[in-house]
């Protein structure tokens, strides 16, 4: 009923989409001056405006996550957590399938993720409901792990920070991202993570070194990188270890600062 009665249903999402996407291409190619940080997005941005110059910036993470760590031997076992679920392109619906799998070998498996109890049964509740909330009821219900996720309500900063050091695992299972904050908060802290291999992903987390990437529409793989986690510790950790020195590299905050105003010295020179 809120989506109708906000035009806002599935269809219109993909019109918006595609109408953000015809502005997007107009305004990259209006410029002089590019700056990404991966290199999907340079590849994409040199596709539709060649003459452009690109300018590589890394970017800050939120202070406290700049602090602390994972251990093994302090995490949730068997838990997952997982940043978002109410946007489709997030795609929590592949890791409700994929939880399904994983619980035949951990039975107490648990997935954490923030946002609103959608399982609540209340009249006021389902009215509550958007098109895509109830899809993702119906595949929780459909695969019988009611018990196995859990809604979080809304976290605030130190409260997703906590969340991230509890968790055994990190999934991000987006359809399309650039650079995932989530997936460089939680690489930051040094959270085993898996993550689906789409955009600029590639360009935050080295496959089987540093975590593990699978093809974003697989839920039987996302369900098998979890398990592997779930049961080495000793590769949690090789990747956990690796995760944190990688991500202090990518965020370090006094190198992403001299490399913006170097940027920005260079377009005040006419790029030269």
């Amino acid at each position: 009923i809120k989506d109708f009665i906000r035009r806002n249903n599935i269809n219109s999402q993909i019109k918006d989409f595609q109408k953000r996407g015809i502005y997007e291409i107009e305004a990259i190619k209006k410029v002089k001056y590019i700056m990404g940080r991966t290199d999907w997005d340079e590849a994409c941005t040199r596709q539709i405006n060649p003459e452009a110059k690109y300018f590589h910036c890394d970017e800050m993470l939120r202070e406290s996550f700049y602090g602390g760590g994972w251990y093994a031997d302090k995490c949730e076992k068997h838990t997952v957590f997982s940043s978002q679920y109410a946007y489709p392109l997030k795609g929590f619906h592949w890791l409700v399938e994929a939880i399904s799998i994983v619980r035949q070998f951990y039975p107490d498996v648990k997935v954490y993720v923030p946002g609103k109890n959608i399982l609540r049964d209340d009249f006021k509740s389902r009215l509550s409901l958007s098109y895509y909330d109830k899809y993702v009821v119906k595949l929780i219900r459909k695969y019988g792990v009611e018990r196995n996720i859990s809604f979080l309500g809304q976290l605030g900063e130190q409260e997703m920070y906590d969340r991230y050091l509890k968790a055994n695992v990190f999934v991000s299972a987006s359809s399309i991202e650039n650079s995932s904050n989530s997936v460089s908060e939680a690489m930051l802290l040094g959270v085993p993570t898996v993550s689906s291999d789409v955009g600029g992903i590639k360009s935050l987390l080295v496959h089987g070194e540093e975590g593990f990437l699978y093809q974003y529409n697989a839920p039987y793989m996302l369900a098998e990188c979890i398990c592997r986690i779930f049961g080495d510790t000793s590769l949690a950790q090789k990747f956990s270890e690796a995760a944190r020195k990688h991500a202090g590299i990518t965020h370090n905050k006094e190198i992403i600062v001299g490399d913006l105003i170097n940027i920005y010295k260079e377009i005040q020179n006419g790029g030269k």
